[in-house]
């Protein structure tokens, strides 16, 4: 993954590269050698096409399901407040 992003900016070092992409100091090369996750990070990489990472796919799935999941709730929520909107009227109409 590292030289997919040197040679995708054209940099010679992940430090080049980090800087490149408007990451703080090291965040770049840190997201590189541990499991933890990084908005900036991953949104950078996936501008730049680079979507072979194991973590990015499984964080892309991730926010689909939780899009998904959240577009359900809403719709329900939109649906129980037509039906108590609709209620409320006919109270008022009684």
């Amino acid at each position: 993954m590292k030289e997919a992003i040197k040679q995708k900016l054209g940099v010679s070092s992940i430090t080049e590269a980090g800087l490149k992409l408007n990451l703080a100091h090291n965040v770049l090369n840190s997201w590189l050698s541990n499991n933890l996750t990084n908005a900036k990070v991953e949104i950078a990489l996936l501008k730049l096409g680079l979507r072979e990472d194991e973590r990015l796919i499984k964080r892309i799935e991730k926010l689909k399901s939780e899009y998904k999941k959240n577009e359900i709730r809403k719709q329900a929520y939109e649906k129980s407040m037509k039906e108590i909107k609709a209620l409320l009227e006919e109270i008022e109409a009684a």
